[in-house]
């Protein structure tokens, strides 16, 4: 059995990442406010499924403790064994189609066989059809008493509006790196293996967020009963940033012998090259913030925008290392690079200068950065609208917050940003960690909305994903 197996949460005390999604579960169960309908929402891996099957086993215990199953009785047993005809569970992208869901409306309407309450657990229910979706509403809107339905999807803006009136909605948070690492300590003190904290960290990073993705490098990386940080380093070498920054040096000083070398060993160990992009980019980020009182900050900020717009493409193409070959090749031909040599006596001052800044100097070089993007970004000036209510509009909110000073980066990141407006909150699910960090701020998010409140006249909350 694998470690994710073995480990996966079997109560909700377990589920120590989505404390509030468990808390008002457990409430709602000891207040005896339960629904026959529920949809739990975000990204794989984050849990949908384990609460989903907690929740299931939670209306069918026989012993219940402190609001959790007891995992001892026999229809907690029989859950964990899946011996249990009671619990049914359907993978939506494979059974899309409106006789599947009738069929199961057929079935639900049978007595469970052993349990009190039959539970239909659908994943990734925004696959469903059309005609699929309009029959799941009949039985959502008149469900038998003895069924449950608990729904789970990564794209909530696919599922029709009646079907998510008619459940009770959890949205699920991004699993953090701190989170993930102290999950893996967990598994490492129970399965006796040595381990560094920074191993483990390095390892919650490079899992993106996802659980499952964690204890599976955790378990390919632990089979000496031993982890640590510099054994992965050798064997991830394309994370380290010394290789980066040689390949970024070779691009901007236009030496096609080292960037050529550079590409061929990519591609020779198969480095994953969207993880490739994702350091790269976070790379950039910080030398930017080194190099922007010098000649060449123009040079790696156009790099940096090579990378960020062939990221988005990535998912989109047939050939991923194509495309980076393909960028690489544009950017040591691009006129725009052209390394200044700066003397060292100047390197020196600056370096002597930058170890007695301060906060408010290091506040005005990240102020000047911004005014850089948002010159880059600037649009013509959009007309005020003299109506009282109109409709939202995504693109409009992104030039107007483009022409804010300071926060022109805003715009660069909800570019790359997908969105959904549930009730009176504005939900921005970034692409990947960079986004989700520059835009996960209080300061930010009253900025966003107050935007939104002079262009739409509409009052939303902002939640950061």
């Amino acid at each position: 059995m694998s470690l994710y197996q073995k480990y996966r949460p079997k109560d909700f005390n377990s589920i120590i990442w989505q404390e509030f999604v468990s808390d008002c579960l457990k409430n709602a169960l000891r207040l005896e406010k339960t629904v026959w309908a529920y949809l739990l929402v975000w990204s794989r891996w984050v849990g949908k499924t384990s609460v989903a099957r907690i929740l299931a086993k939670w209306f069918n215990c026989l012993n219940l403790r402190n609001w959790n199953p007891c995992l001892e009785c026999e229809n907690c047993l029989l859950a964990e064994e899946w011996n249990m005809l009671d619990m049914i569970e359907i993978d939506a992208a494979s059974n899309t189609w409106v006789d599947n869901i009738r069929d199961l409306i057929e079935k639900a309407q049978f007595q469970p066989n052993i349990w009190k309450y039959k539970v239909y657990i659908i994943d990734e229910v925004h696959m469903l059809s059309k005609w699929a979706f309009n029959a799941l509403l009949k039985i959502l809107e008149e469900p038998p008493t003895h069924v449950k339905f608990i729904l789970a999807t990564t794209e909530s803006e696919k599922v029709l509006e009646t079907i998510i009136s008619r459940t009770q909605r959890y949205d699920f948070k991004r699993i953090g790196i701190d989170d993930i690492t102290k999950r893996l300590e967990f598994v490492a003190k129970a399965e006796k293996i040595k381990y560094e904290t920074n191993a483990l960290k390095f390892i919650a990073k490079l899992a993106k967020w996802w659980l499952r993705d964690a204890l599976s490098l955790f378990e390919q990386y632990s089979s000496w009963n031993e982890i640590n940080l510099e054994w992965i380093q050798k064997n991830l070498w394309f994370t380290w940033n010394t290789f980066i920054d040689e390949f970024i040096k070779a691009i901007v000083l236009k030496d096609k012998k080292t960037v050529f070398e550079k590409l061929n060993t990519i591609k020779d160990n198969t480095v994953d090259i969207r993880t490739f992009f994702e350091e790269t980019i976070y790379f950039l980020w910080d030398e930017l913030k080194k190099l922007l009182d010098t000649p060449n900050f123009e040079i790696y900020f156009t790099i940096f925008q090579e990378f960020e717009e062939n990221y988005r493409k990535l998912k989109f193409t047939p050939d991923p290392f194509l495309l980076f070959e393909l960028m690489t090749l544009k950017l040591i031909n691009n006129p725009k690079i052209d390394y200044k040599e700066i003397p060292k006596p100047i390197l020196q001052e600056s370096q002597a200068k930058s170890e007695q800044i301060k906060p408010t100097k290091e506040k005005k070089k990240e102020e000047k950065l911004e005014e850089f993007i948002e010159q880059i970004f600037s649009t013509e000036e959009i007309k005020k609208t003299e109506k009282n209510d109109v409709d939202f509009s995504w693109n409009k909110l992104i030039e107007e917050i483009k022409k804010v000073k300071w926060k022109a980066f805003i715009g660069m990141s909800m570019l790359s940003s997908k969105y959904e407006i549930n009730w009176n909150s504005l939900i921005i699910k970034t692409s990947n960690k960079f986004h989700f960090d520059k835009l996960d701020n209080p300061d930010i998010k009253i900025t966003i909305s107050k935007i939104i409140e002079k262009l739409f006249n509409k009052d939303l909350s902002i939640e950061i994903t």
